[in-house]
């Protein structure tokens, strides 16, 4: 779709070699859409409230779009992951997201509009944890049956966090923001183009830091992470700003939420504990099991997860001496779950200073990663002005 834009002062924009009005104000109108408020300004994305002007379609739902941060110097993941995040969108259904309505191209204006979800995320919540247990089974359990409905959709979202969860007035849970998602029956373009993990540090599986990104038990375990900070008060695993910090969750244990919180059931840290378990083999098959176990506390079957008041690593007791993530018990070195021969940790449990090149299968050095970034950087922008170059070239009839 070509973008037409307009302005209350310059009138609409036309096409061919007109210039898009360069900055989105209030009164605006994007094709059919006229921007009311701004939302939300987000540091990959700005929210607007719009409302269809000729009401076609099914114009009547509330309204939001979505614009990307596009300028000079901006991170080329701004432009990759709001690309995936228009193909992902239309392919989705369901009442556990946002309704798809209208999106814009790069060559004039990228946006995506969507039903507007009322309300607050569930973000502020996190100021008030811990919460009452009963409040986090409901939470846990809501949310586990919208990542179940995505699951069966093909696709494995990658970013579960309370800023994107919502909830619709009857209390299902909406999932939003998928521009790190990978969709089973789509390219995924974040894996072609870049070579460090990507997600939110917090949240992010053993596997995504291993550029594992097609498990969805992923998601799981991003949900595991969420339920221990509604219960205890606290993280998991910190709030690490490097991949070296990432990786510690790879061979360290979180304190058991018992530890933390008495009142806190044995069943409930064993499904936590299960969720935030390194081998993905080790946490429930499918997130309708996880939201199963929450709403059946009586048919959870209980390990030494339930008892555990110390991390294992704290009480001297690993399942992985040897510091292989996969493979047979995770003692022993074996095949990742794409296939790869996963390389071992060196001594003392550290990680090879390595970095894999998704989907060319490399190995890259430190010093590697900081070209190969600007060359998935270099890549972005060219694709970018392919397209504008594309869109302007004269037509001859």
């Amino acid at each position: 779709m070509d973008s037409k834009l307009y302005s209350p002062s310059l009138g609409y924009a036309g096409q061919g070699g007109d210039n898009p009005i360069s900055t989105l104000t209030a009164g605006t109108v994007v094709d059919r859409f006229e921007l009311q408020e701004k939302l939300h300004v987000g540091g990959m994305a700005h929210i607007w409230k719009v409302q269809e002007v000729n009401h076609q379609g099914d114009s009547r739902l509330p309204l939001v779009m979505k614009v990307p941060r596009i300028k000079g110097g901006e991170d080329p993941a701004t432009i990759v992951g709001f690309e995936v995040e228009m193909m992902i969108l239309p392919m989705l259904r369901g009442r556990h997201v946002p309704q798809f309505i209208a999106k814009g191209d790069f060559t004039r204006q990228p946006y995506i509009v969507m039903e507007r979800i009322e309300g607050q995320s569930l973000r502020p919540r996190l100021d008030e944890a811990p919460l009452a247990i009963d409040e986090v089974i409901e939470i846990g359990s809501r949310v586990a049956t919208a990542v179940h409905d995505l699951h069966r959709q093909s696709l494995v979202h990658l970013d579960i966090k309370p800023s994107n969860i919502m909830f619709r007035e009857d209390g299902t849970a909406v999932l939003v923001d998928f521009g790190l998602s990978r969709h089973d029956h789509l390219p995924d373009l974040l894996d072609e183009e870049f070579t460090l993990p990507m997600g939110t540090g917090p949240y992010m599986s053993p596997e995504q830091v291993q550029f594992v990104r097609n498990d969805p038990r992923s998601d799981l375990f991003a949900l595991g992470v969420m339920l221990y900070h509604f219960v205890t008060g606290e993280r998991p695993f910190g709030a690490p700003n490097s991949v070296h910090g990432l990786r510690k969750r790879l061979f360290v244990d979180p304190v058991p939420p018992r530890a933390l919180r008495e009142d806190c059931p044995p069943w409930l840290q064993e499904i936590i504990l299960r969720c935030l378990e390194v081998d993905p083999e080790k946490r429930h098959d499918t997130a309708a099991m996880l939201a199963f176990d929450l709403t059946h506390p009586e048919q959870v079957a209980l390990t030494a997860r339930a008892a555990r008041m110390v991390g294992r690593a704290a009480a001297g007791v690993s399942d992985n001496p040897q510091g292989f993530l996969y493979g047979p018990g995770r003692g022993q070195p074996g095949p990742a779950p794409d296939g790869r021969r996963q390389r071992p940790r060196a001594a003392g449990g550290a990680l090879p200073r390595l970095a894999r090149r998704p989907g060319r299968g490399g190995w890259l050095r430190p010093a590697a990663e900081g070209r190969a970034a600007a060359q998935a950087a270099r890549r972005a922008q060219v694709r970018l002005a392919r397209r504008t170059a594309r869109r302007h070239r004269p037509r001859h009839r």
